[in-house]
């Protein structure tokens, strides 16, 4: 029942993952367009919507100074102060000493000045930010990136409550290659096979996909996440789903001889030992465990034939035709 239950909350939090936004990096959007028409917006004095599309800019490339002073130019236009001022803050806090800088300082200066007598702003936000900052470091060091308090749920936090800073492209790099490792992790693991729950062997796609939120990409991912799908499917005797992929698998890796034989033996176990023995010949013509199964087919199907094929198998083997 307890693996039941983990398996029940491992696909709720697949189902989850894949429905939320990207967090940081090209997978939220394109900065230049999303600044075009953020600036489009902004002259035409809808800087509501300016507001929207800059902060989202931001989520782009953390890295880029300009796009927070633009940000809280609209915000404070569009009399939200509160962001106004946090984003000046952060701008200033990272611009080096120019004279935009300078410009900068004295429209933050009066943005804080409107904030002080301003009613009805949202709450400063500042000391959270500390804290979900320092929770997201810590459940990091812990290795600790899927759960409702880990590290990738943190980041989330963050930046849904509007965390800004050039510090968020290095958080979001640190947690993607964490995700990354941890999934390669199990990947690893599972090859040399280690016996693995299925929600363990199904954490592997929401850590790729965490990873992809966090712009981490990992060109293996597709090959991996369908294999280790697969061994959870085995594992619960879902013979053909996990046929199925272990045949993506092969098809996404086709380097990696394992992924073609978890397939024949998914087959076999399913009952298509002729189709088993097809898949393995196909993939794996000259793997000795091809051979073997052969050789066992031929035994069942006829004594004479299974005696060639079990004669050519162990000579074959131990004493190869001289070339």
């Amino acid at each position: 029942m307890a693996s039941e239950r983990a398996w029940v909350l491992g696909v709720g939090l697949v189902a989850s993952l894949a429905s939320a936004e990207p967090l940081v990096g090209p997978s939220v959007g394109n900065a230049d367009t999303l600044i075009s028409e953020a600036s489009r917006l902004y002259n035409k004095k809808q800087y509501a919507r300016a507001v929207e599309l800059y902060l989202k800019a931001t989520r782009v490339a953390p890295a880029t100074l300009n796009t927070y002073l633009q940000l809280g130019r609209a915000s404070v236009l569009a009399k939200q102060l509160q962001r106004g001022c946090y984003a000046y803050r952060v701008y200033l806090k990272a611009s080096p000493d120019t004279p935009d800088r300078k410009k900068a300082a004295a429209e933050g200066e009066q943005c804080e000045r409107q904030l002080k007598n301003a009613k009805g702003q949202p709450p400063d936000l500042s000391q959270k930010y500390v804290e979900t900052r320092a929770a997201f470091f810590a459940q990091l060091d812990k290795a600790m990136v899927l759960g409702p308090d880990g590290a990738a749920e943190q980041l989330r936090i963050l930046v849904k409550d509007g965390f800004l800073g050039p510090e968020l492209a290095d958080m979001a790099q640190k947690l993607g290659t964490a995700a990354v490792s941890e999934a390669e992790g199990i990947h690893k693991r599972a090859l040399a096979n280690e016996k693995l729950g299925p929600e363990v062997l199904r954490s592997a796609r929401p850590l790729f996909q965490i990873a992809a939120d966090s712009g981490v990409s990992a060109t293996n991912s597709p090959a991996i996440t369908s294999f280790l799908d697969g061994l959870a499917e085995f594992g619960e005797k879902d013979f053909k789903r996990a046929t199925t992929h272990f045949g993506e698998a092969a098809k996404a890796d086709p380097a990696n001889r394992e992924y073609g034989f978890y397939r024949g033996l998914s087959l076999y176990l399913g009952g298509d030992k002729l189709g088993a023995l097809k898949a393995l010949e196909a993939d794996l013509k000259d793997d000795p465990r091809t051979a073997v199964l052969r050789t066992s087919l031929a035994l069942g199907n006829s004594p004479e034939v299974g005696a060639a094929e079990l004669e050519r198998l162990l000579f074959s083997t131990r004493f190869p035709p001289e070339k």
